[in-house]
């Protein structure tokens, strides 16, 4: 549920008539009301939610950088069963984790097979250790699932694929880029602010869930 306003009553008894176990609330970061109605009605906060935009320019190809083929699958996967630990879903201790790694392997699964635009994958030693997601929503392109492999985390290869992710979607008419991380992720905020996003909004998430 997105929102600036909570009917907690009709939340509630929607929840009941749809069998719902978990129900996600998200509230404008400058509405203390709707937190404030969030908490009353026994939502509990679980992330800061924050968005990074810049202007879309193409730029040189970056070494090492290429689009992701079927034979990067299980690499992948793997990368995303092993990253996303600082997300809401983690953070919810209502989630099991290894459902969470089902969670992130699933979701890169399906943007290979082409719920996103486009995979971009990042090669060290001549092996996968990290990936981006394109998608294209007219002029306005966006990240929707970025990792590094722990083995190369550290060494600027999330800019460099934030980067290639710009560059990719901008050459595909996007003149606009965006992308959400975690508030407590600060390594994430510090890649993408390299890669020349700046913070543009901020919200709260909220799980209530119910007994059933």
């Amino acid at each position: 549920m997105v929102g600036k306003r909570l009917d907690v009553d009709a939340v509630d008894a929607w929840a009941d008539a749809n069998d719902v176990e978990c129900l996600y609330f998200l509230a404008p970061g400058d509405d203390e009301a709707a937190a404030h109605a969030a908490e009353g009605a026994g939502f509990r906060l679980m992330d800061v939610r924050v968005e990074l935009a810049r202007d879309a320019e193409s730029g040189e190809q970056i070494e090492g950088i290429r689009e992701a083929t079927d034979a990067d699958t299980a690499a992948l996967r793997a990368i995303a069963s092993g990253s996303h630990g600082g997300t809401r879903f983690y953070a919810d201790p209502n989630f099991p984790d290894d459902r969470c790694r089902v969670f992130y392997d699933t979701w890169i699964r399906r943007s290979l097979e082409g719920w996103a635009a486009g995979v971009l994958v990042a090669d060290v030693d001549d092996a996968p250790r990290g990936y981006v997601s394109c998608h294209l929503d007219g002029g306005t392109g966006s990240i929707g699932l970025i990792a590094v492999d722990e083995s190369a985390r550290g060494s600027g290869l999330g800019s460099d694929l934030s980067r290639a992710a710009v560059a990719w979607c901008a050459e595909r008419g996007a003149d606009r880029m965006t992308v959400v991380t975690q508030g407590r992720n600060v390594p994430a905020l510090r890649t993408f602010q390299r890669a020349g996003f700046l913070p543009s909004s901020l919200d709260l998430w909220f799980h209530k869930w119910y007994d059933r």
